[in-house]
């Protein structure tokens, strides 16, 4: 057994300056429908013409804490299943509505309205949703107070209107496609905003003084939502494809003649498991409508790192984030985030290498069997979440002297995650646990097995402490180890390879071991 290269960062203390904080922004209440609600933007039912109105909202930018150049009125509504929002955003000119179309979760630029809320009123995570004047949806979930990510996509409605006041919109919001603990008097936490790009404005009911952090932490309360309980909700996908490939090929190729064509079908499931769990499963899937990875000459020793676009993988993706919670903003501390579990390594292009023949088929990418991911709360103050996947055993199909053979290039994998954060006292600090496994199955196949990992362990332990009651300051590190094992060939190239190069002769105590069949290591945070 051989030890890597220990790797080292440096360790972040978030300083933010000590600025007066707003005044705290009133309660918000919501009112329990007498009349279902046709959401069409008119705003015409009894309940939008309530008391319960939220029009306080002040600037974020450009003059921070002044008040807004157009009046927004808000009220929440709720019945058993939704939660309802009808906004008004008047306006003095509303022939200057800036009205962009856009694909989903893509900002042009033009004029908006948001709610983000935070169910278990945690006062660090939570969800947005966010409508364009042209009725583009937004939507994501918020994480580690400031941060979010846009990549889930929930089940939810809207609805615009352009008259001589402004803009209307009227949201549903159903309570299945959020995660909260049903209680008597149940206390959420609710934010508003609304974008005017034409005089680069920001409006928001709690806003952030400038050079402050903290978002989530700072929202007002939401109540009202009595009798509210959690909704359970299946959704499943099943999808056919067939793909037909018309390439030019070299004159006698057996295996692009430029008719082949591949059927596929499968399916995906979404469903809720208990009121503080999502379940995400997926059979043989079809990532096609995911747009394509553009092209990369890499003539370096560092992997390629491609953004993940597979909606499987995307949702939920912020709770498996390690090493770098506690400080909500890194920016001039040079902190590199560590990348613990890198998802596109599951189902990407084949590692073994075939033989060589005169003509050659081998896949592109290694076929996911199956997966599921389960991300949520499994108790009160646990973030936890977990991904299991399977691949295939993928071959190659070689042909020489009009003879044809097959040969592995990549053998039948498992993916294991599990991460699991606690956050205590209010979230002034929190420890969490990352583990991940891969094991493969190569059979007889000891040419392969020459070739790839035989097993790898990485576990990560991380967490965050603030130093003062006013969270500007907060210490903030991890540490972990990993082992891979493999047959004695392979991990000589690993010692050898570039990303370790233990034969280098400037350093005493490294060496390769043509013996070793495992490597262990170990990284942590270090001061500076």
């Amino acid at each position: 057994m051989r030890r890597l290269l220990p790797t080292l960062v440096f360790s972040a203390c978030l300083a933010v300056p000590a600025l007066a904080d707003p005044p705290p922004a009133a309660l918000v209440r919501a009112v329990r429908l007498d009349h279902p609600i046709v959401v069409d933007g008119l705003l015409d039912e009894p309940v939008w013409k309530t008391e319960c109105t939220v029009t306080n909202l002040i600037q974020r930018d450009p003059d921070n804490g002044a008040a807004p150049r157009q009046r927004t009125e808000v009220r929440l509504a709720f019945d058993d299943e939704a939660l309802y929002v009808g906004a008004r955003m008047y306006d003095s000119s509303p022939d200057s509505v800036l009205v962009r179309l856009s694909r989903r979760d893509q900002d042009a630029g033009g004029d908006q309205f948001a709610i983000y809320l935070d169910p278990f009123h945690d006062r660090r995570t939570g969800y947005y949703f966010a409508v364009a004047a042209s009725g583009v949806q937004f939507d994501g979930v918020l994480s580690n107070d400031d941060w979010s990510d846009d990549s889930w996509d929930g089940v939810w409605h809207s609805h615009v209107r352009r008259d001589a006041q402004g803009w209307t919109c009227e949201m549903k919001i159903p309570f299945s496609q959020l995660r909260f603990r049903a209680s008597p008097n149940m206390i959420w936490g609710v934010n508003f905003g609304r974008d005017i790009p034409r005089a680069n404005e920001n409006d928001q009911y709690v806003y952030r003084t400038k050079g402050q952090s903290g978002f989530v932490s700072r929202f007002a309360e939401l109540g009202g939502l009595d009798g509210v309980r959690n909704g359970r909700t299946v959704e499943l996908t099943p999808y056919a494809t067939s793909k037909a490939e018309a390439l030019v090929h070299e004159p006698g190729d057996p295996f692009h003649d430029g008719t082949q064509m591949k059927p596929a079908a499968g399916g995906d499931l979404r469903t809720s498991l208990g009121s503080n769990l999502t379940l995400n499963a997926t059979v043989n899937p079809d990532f096609g409508q995911v747009e394509i990875d553009p092209a990369v000459v890499n003539l370096s020793d560092v992997e390629t790192f491609f953004n993940e676009k597979r909606p499987f993988f995307t949702e939920g993706s912020s709770v498996f984030h390690t090493g770098n919670n506690g400080a909500n903003d890194y920016w001039g501390f040079n902190w590199p985030d560590p990348v613990f579990f890198y998802s596109r390594r599951i189902g990407r292009s084949p590692q073994g290498s075939p033989p060589g023949a005169d003509f050659t088929d081998s896949p592109l990418g290694t076929h996911i069997l199956g997966a599921a991911k389960i991300t949520g709360a499994l108790a009160p103050g646990w973030d936890v979440g977990t991904v299991q996947a399977l691949t295939s055993r993928e071959e190659a199909t070689l042909q020489t002297a009009g003879v044809r053979t097959k040969a592995a290039v990549e053998p039948l994998s498992y993916y294991g995650v599990f991460r699991g954060m606690h956050p205590i006292h209010d979230g002034r600090q929190g420890l969490g646990l990352m583990a991940t496994t891969t094991l493969r199955s190569f059979g007889d196949d000891h040419a392969l097995e020459s070739q790839i990992n035989r097993s790898g362990v990485v576990t990560a332990l991380d967490g965050w402490t603030f130093l003062d009651p006013k969270r500007t300051w907060v210490l903030s590190g991890w540490a972990a180890g990993t082992n891979v094992t493999g047959t004695s060939a392979r991990i000589t190239s690993l010692q050898t390879s570039s990303k370790h190069y233990f034969q280098r002769p400037d350093v005493s105590y490294l060496g390769v071991d043509p013996n070793a069949t495992s490597l262990t290591g170990y990284g942590r945070t270090s001061p500076p």
